[in-house]
């Protein structure tokens, strides 16, 4: 009985595994970091790919621990939503398409409904995250 239960726990581990690569290539990504202040003043992105790179942008963000990225296989993709006059802001990476040498990032703005309790702060949303390795971004909002 042993036997049969871990044959099954091996079996499932490598194909849980196959599948993972196999969601790598097709656009697999990780939110590094999300945070509602400290992003850039004006909406945009930024693709990195080198480790330098990133430990500028992670400075200029004031990330104190910059997060170990393999940037021989992957690239960080930074979207900022802007500067913003009040809290109820964020962005976030819902989707990564890998097109050839092309990301497709797809990005959900959310906004404070009209009347909302909010902080009364200039705030700046942006989110990070770790992607396959590409040359270059296309950032498109959900509706």
């Amino acid at each position: 009985m042993k036997k049969i239960i871990a044959l099954s726990l091996l079996i499932v581990l490598t194909v849980g595994c196959k599948c993972k690569k196999s969601a790598a290539e097709n656009g697999d990504f990780t939110i590094l970091k999300e945070n509602g202040y400290g992003g850039k003043d004006t909406e945009s992105h930024q693709l990195v790919n080198n480790q330098s790179e990133f430990e500028a942008l992670c400075n200029e963000l004031t990330i104190e621990e910059v997060p170990e990225v393999d940037f021989s296989k992957n690239s960080v993709v930074a979207v900022f939503m802007g500067q913003k006059r009040s809290g109820g802001y964020s962005i976030t990476i819902k989707k990564v398409e890998i097109d050839g040498n092309t990301a497709n990032i797809l990005v959900k703005n959310t906004v404070p409904e009209p009347g909302a309790m909010v902080t009364m702060a200039l705030t700046a949303p942006y989110c990070m995250a770790v992607i396959p390795k590409t040359e270059k971004v296309t950032v498109k909002e959900t509706l």
